[in-house]
């Protein structure tokens, strides 16, 4: 499902993880401000950190990992993933779980993979995880979700599990939260629960629902494989603060962009080019974008347009139409005038 996407995680695991050291009075900006993670990107609703930037965050908060795994319940893990949980606990059998749980877990992150095998009564989930080795603890997570889902659904099972590094934690730490004694410093990761009842039916299953969900959480996979990277943030930052009459020109618009994610000019150009952008690119994406939607919903006169998007002139803004759309803003509203605003063309 996202295999030729740019991995990224949810923030809401980091913010969860930074509500949880804030209650151990750790320095939370230090750490925020090494990962150059701003407030804006922590709270932005549905928002995703790219690969680099998770990791970052996880090797630096490594050594507070043991107040992470504080509260693993069923509660907790639906308070911060609703939409996945709730299908998960909302299966024909304890497999279709676990099958459920690989597929849509992307909700919370895409840096790894976990892989299911399941042969009569037995289930066992491997984790992979390319990044940094000191980091294989993310497996003990993945664990925890998958062994607390599948105990709504199986009244008895064993439970074996090997992991190959576990960081700061403690083998007292890693026992507790999996209810079973780990062997630690394995050659992989690997979860493997035997149950008789693995495929029985379970009672509660809501096929309509269950449906339901999963259209939703497909439809959100979807929409995270478009909009996960830092330019995506910058794009979404832009297009908000257009529709402020503060902004008057190019300059305002990168002082703006910069006071919101708090971070220096440099920070942010160089946070784009990690991903092959400037940010005039970005800038003057979001331009032409809402210079379109101007000319297709909307009678504004050329003159107008050109202002609202921050032009000098209306004959900059014509010159720079024509140059991104090989046509000019009249030519392009004859063109589209019949269409329905949702068939507007970007170039």
């Amino acid at each position: 499902m996202n295999g030729r996407y740019e991995k990224s995680v949810s923030n809401v695991l980091a913010r969860n993880m930074i509500q949880q050291l804030s209650l151990h009075d750790i320095d939370i900006d230090t750490i925020l401000r090494r990962c150059g993670i701003s407030e804006y990107e922590l709270n932005r609703p549905n928002g995703r950190f790219a690969e680099r930037t998770h990791y970052q965050f996880m090797l630096e908060t490594m050594k507070y990992s043991r107040y992470i795994y504080e509260s693993s319940s069923i509660q907790s893990l639906f308070n911060k993933f609703p939409e996945l949980i709730g299908l998960c606990m909302n299966e024909s059998s304890a497999v279709q779980a676990a099958e459920s749980f690989i597929r849509y877990r992307m909700l919370i992150g895409s840096c790894d993979r976990c892989d299911l095998n399941v042969e009569g009564n037995r289930l066992k989930l491997t984790y992979i995880d390319d990044g940094p080795e000191e980091l294989s603890t993310s497996a003990l997570g993945n664990f925890i979700i998958c062994r607390e889902l599948l105990k709504m659904y199986l009244p008895v099972m064993s439970v074996q599990v090997s992991l190959t590094h576990v960081g700061s934690l403690s083998r007292h730490i890693v026992n507790d939260c999996l209810e079973t004694q780990c062997l630690l410093h394995q050659r992989e990761n690997c979860l493997i629960i035997e149950s008789p009842s693995l495929h029985a039916s379970y009672p509660h299953f809501n096929p309509q629902l269950n449906q339901l969900q999963k259209t939703y959480l497909e439809d959100s996979c979807r929409q995270i494989n478009a909009q996960q990277t830092f330019v995506v943030v910058v794009e979404e930052l832009i297009e908000s603060l257009l529709l402020q009459q503060h902004i008057h020109n190019e300059h305002s618009v990168l002082q703006c962009v910069c006071s919101h994610l708090k971070m220096s000019r440099w920070t942010l150009n160089n946070k784009l080019q990690q991903d092959h952008q400037s940010f005039t690119d970005v800038l003057n994406r979001v331009r032409l974008k809402k210079a379109c939607e101007l000319l297709v919903e909307t009678q504004k006169s050329m003159k107008e347009i050109s202002e609202l998007v921050y032009f000098s002139s209306q004959a900059v803004f014509s010159r720079f139409f024509r140059l991104h759309a090989n046509m000019s803003p009249i030519q392009y509203r004859k063109k589209l005038a019949n269409h329905s605003p949702s068939s507007v063309e970007v170039f």
